[in-house]
C-alpha cells in the first residue's frame, strides 16, 4: 500500500514539474501576442506576430542592387479578405453582440458595419475593377443557424446571392466558416468547451457546403480564422467571450479547460474538413476542393541575438506557436496552409527574484518574457515597423509540410494611404523570395477589401476601398490600389517599383 502511495506521489511530482514549463510557455505565448494582446497598441491588427526559420539565413540590405522584374506564376492568385461580422455587425444573436453591449468602458460597436449586406455589389464592382481574383468572406454561423437545428433559408440564399455576384465579376469565393463570433445557442451549451461543439460545427460545415458550396462550385475553404487568437483572448487572457483565464502556474482548472478547447478546435477542424469534402468532392469540375484554416502562429526573434535566454524564449514560443497547433494537425486534414502575417515579435527574457525558485510550488510569474516595442524601428514616420523578412521566415517554417501555402491575411492600418503601396510591394517581394527558395506559395490576400470594424472600433482603416463614415458610407478606391491592380493584372512587380521601395527590403542570402 505504501509502495503504491509512493509511486502515485512520485508521478504527481513529475507531472507538476513537467506541466509547468508547458503551461508557462502557453501563457507567455498568448499574453504577448502583440497585435491582439498588448493594450498599448492602437490597432488589434498592428502586430499579430509569426516564427523564424532556424536555417542560417543572412539578412543583407539592398544598396546598389540592380533589380529585375519579379514575375509570379500564372496559377498564383491575388486577393482580399473580409468577414461578415466586421462588415455587417452580425444579427444580434452572437456572443460578440452581447460583449459589445456590456463592455466597460463602452466599446464602439460595429453597428451596421459597412452595410455590406445591402451594398456588397458596390464593393465587388470595385474589386472587379482592381482585378481581385479570390476574395475570402467569413460567414456568420448565427445567421445561418440562429437556433439549434433551425437553418435560415433566407440567410443561406443571401450568401448564395453574394457569392454568385462575386463570380460574375470574375472573383473566386473563399469561404471561412468562423471568425471569432459564436451563436448564442452554442454558447449556452458550453461554447468551445462543450463535448458536442465539434459535432455541431461539423454539421454546420456540411450544411454550408451542401447549400452554398455545391451549387456555386466553391473551391476554397477555411474552417477557422486564427484559432490561436481564440485560445489566447478567450481562454488565457479572458479579454473576449467567454472571459476565461489561466491565473497562475497552479491553475489546473484553467489549464485543463485550455487543453479541452484546443482538442475541440482541432477535432472540429478535422470533422468539418471531412464534411466539406464529402459534400463537395466531384462538384467543382476538374478542380480539387481546397480546405485549410487561417493560422497566425507567430514570428519571434530574440531582442538580443547574443542572449541565450532570449533565444530560449524564441525557441519556446516557436514550439508552442507552431508545433502545438499547426504541426499537430499535420497534413492529413488540410489541403493547404493559410498564414496570417502582420509583423514580428521581439522577445526579452527576465528572471524575477521576487518569486520562489521552484515555480511549480507557489510562484505566479517567476519568469517574464517581455514583448519589446518595435516603434523605434519605424522609418520616416511609418505607422509601424515593416518587417517583410518575417513573412519570408514564416513561409519557410511551413515549407517542409509540403502543402500549398496561401497568405490569407496581410495588411496595414493607413488612413492616409501613404505607405500601403510600399507595404504590399515589399511583402510580395518576400513571398517571391520564399518561392525562389522552394516554397509552394499559391496566393496572397490583402486584409482587407474595404475598411471594416476591427474588433475595437473603426480606427484601423486598412481597406483598399475607403469607407467614408461621414458621407453615407460612400465607397472610394484608395490611390495605392492602382499599384496592386497593375501587379495583379500583369503578375509582375516592375523593377522600377522595387527600386522605389528598396529601403525596407531585405536581401535574403540562404546557406542552402
Amino acid at each position: 500500500m505504501k509502495k503504491e502511495r509512493g509511486k502515485k506521489l512520485l508521478y504527481l511530482v513529475l507531472l507538476r514539474i513537467l506541466i509547468v514549463p508547458i503551461v508557462f510557455g502557453i501563457f507567455l505565448f498568448f499574453s504577448s501576442q502583440a497585435g491582439y494582446f498588448n493594450k498599448n497598441i492602437p490597432s488589434p491588427k498592428n502586430n499579430p506576430s509569426p516564427p523564424q526559420d532556424q536555417a542560417q539565413n543572412k539578412e543583407v540590405t539592398y544598396i546598389n542592387e540592380k533589380f529585375e522584374d519579379i514575375i509570379f506564376p500564372e496559377n498564383f492568385f491575388f486577393g482580399t479578405a473580409s468577414s461578415d461580422f466586421q462588415t455587417t455587425g452580425g444579427n444580434g444573436l452572437t456572443d460578440w453582440n452581447n460583449y459589445i453591449q456590456t463592455f466597460n468602458p463602452p466599446l464602439v460597436g460595429p453597428g451596421i458595419g459597412t452595410d455590406f449586406l445591402n451594398r456588397y455589389k458596390e464593393d465587388f464592382d470595385l474589386a472587379g475593377e482592381i482585378g481581385i481574383q479570390v476574395h475570402r468572406l467569413s460567414l456568420e454561423w448565427s445567421r445561418i443557424e440562429p437556433e439549434e437545428g433551425r437553418w435560415d433559408k433566407n440567410a443561406i440564399e443571401k450568401y448564395k446571392e453574394i457569392f454568385g455576384y462575386m463570380k460574375t465579376k470574375g472573383i473566386e469565393p473563399m469561404i471561412c466558416l468562423n471568425h471569432f463570433a459564436l451563436p448564442l445557442w452554442v454558447v449556452e451549451k458550453g461554447g468551445y468547451e462543450s463535448k458536442e461543439f465539434k459535432s455541431y460545427y461539423a454539421r454546420y460545415a456540411k450544411v454550408v457546403a451542401e447549400t452554398i458550396g455545391k451549387p456555386l462550385k466553391i473551391k476554397w475553404w477555411l474552417t477557422f480564422n486564427e484559432p490561436q487568437v481564440i485560445l489566447g483572448q478567450s481562454y488565457i487572457k479572458g479579454a473576449w467571450p467567454p472571459y476565461k483565464t489561466i491565473d497562475n502556474l497552479q491553475d489546473t482548472e484553467g489549464t485543463q479547460r485550455l487543453a479541452l478547447v484546443i482538442n475541440n478546435l482541432m477535432e472540429a477542424h478535422r470533422l468539418s474538413y471531412r464534411s466539406i469534402h464529402e459534400a463537395m468532392d466531384g462538384h467543382v469540375g476538374k478542380n480539387k476542393i481546397m480546405v485549410g484554416l487561417a493560422s497566425v502562429p507567430g514570428v519571434f526573434y530574440p531582442n538580443d541575438a547574443e542572449s541565450p535566454l532570449d533565444q530560449l524564449s524564441v525557441n519556446m514560443f516557436n514550439f508552442i506557436g507552431v508545433l502545438m497547433f499547426d504541426f499537430t494537425l499535420g497534413t492529413s486534414d488540410r489541403d493547404f496552409i493559410g498564414l496570417n502575417y502582420y509583423g514580428r515579435t521581439l522577445l526579452k527574457f527576465h528572471i524575477s527574484l521576487a518569486y520562489n525558485v521552484l515555480p511549480w510550488l507557489d510562484a505566479k510569474r517567476p519568469f517574464v518574457v517581455e514583448w519589446v516595442s518595435l516603434q523605434q524601428n519605424r522609418l520616416n514616420h511609418r505607422p509601424k515597423e515593416f518587417y517583410p523578412k518575417g513573412l519570408y521566415d514564416l513561409i519557410k517554417k511551413f515549407k517542409n509540410l509540403d502543402l500549398p501555402i496561401v497568405v490569407t491575411e496581410n495588411g496595414i492600418q493607413d488612413s492616409d494611404d501613404k505607405f500601403r503601396e510600399e507595404f504590399i510591394v515589399i511583402h510580395l517581394k518576400a513571398i517571391h523570395d520564399a518561392m525562389k527558395d522552394g516554397a509552394n506559395v499559391v496566393g496572397y490576400q490583402y486584409w482587407t477589401l474595404a475598411d471594416t470594424w476591427e474588433w475595437d472600433g473603426f480606427f484601423s482603416q486598412m481597406g483598399l476601398i475607403e469607407i467614408d463614415r461621414n458621407n453615407n458610407l460612400e465607397r472610394k478606391l484608395r490611390p495605392s490600389v492602382l499599384t496592386y491592380a497593375e501587379i495583379i493584372n500583369t503578375k509582375t512587380i516592375k523593377k522600377e517599383l522595387l527600386e522605389k521601395h528598396k529601403e525596407l527590403m531585405s536581401k535574403i542570402e540562404t546557406s542552402n
